[in-house]
């Protein structure tokens, strides 16, 4: 297994990110407006994690078995998710993840974290602009996805 994203707030370095554990966006194969409705969801995502460390979200390759395999963890569960193509496996963590944020469960927990702006990256505009500057594409298709996602908004 070779790790591929991790994101968990970390309070010694105040991140939720480190350069080597970035969704490289060139890795799911998506276009400009995919690489735009996907980072939007990586925001959503990051939202209500940033400043909890009962949440963390990984992704990992087996290139053995050609398997991508994500984890949510929650508050000491673990939830797995796989796929055959590393989107395929983000969309079903990031979806799990949106839908655990709206439970009575996520709701009911008494330490939530600090909020969306703890981590270095917590400010939208920063988080876009750090996983794009990150994400593997060459500077030409960064500029081109900067410049879709702000029109975008």
């Amino acid at each position: 297994m070779r790790k591929m994203f991790r994101m968990k707030y970390e309070s010694c370095s105040g991140q939720c990110y480190a350069y080597s554990d970035v969704m490289r966006i060139q890795n799911l194969g998506l276009d400009e407006q995919g690489a735009v409705a996907f980072l939007k969801r990586l925001v959503a995502m990051h939202g209500p994690s940033c400043g909890n460390p009962h949440l963390a979200f990984r992704l990992d390759v087996d290139e053995e078995l050609n398997v991508f395999v994500a984890s949510f963890e929650r508050y000491g569960s673990l939830d797995l998710f796989g796929g055959k193509t590393a989107l395929e496996a983000m969309d079903k963590l990031i979806d799990a993840a949106l839908a655990y944020y709206k439970s009575d469960e996520f709701k009911a927990q008494p330490d939530k974290g600090l909020g969306p702006v703890m981590c270095h990256h917590g400010d939208e505009h920063k988080l876009i602009d750090f996983a794009i500057s990150f994400s593997g594409l060459p500077p030409v298709k960064q500029d081109q996805l900067r410049a879709q996602f702000v029109g975008a908004s």
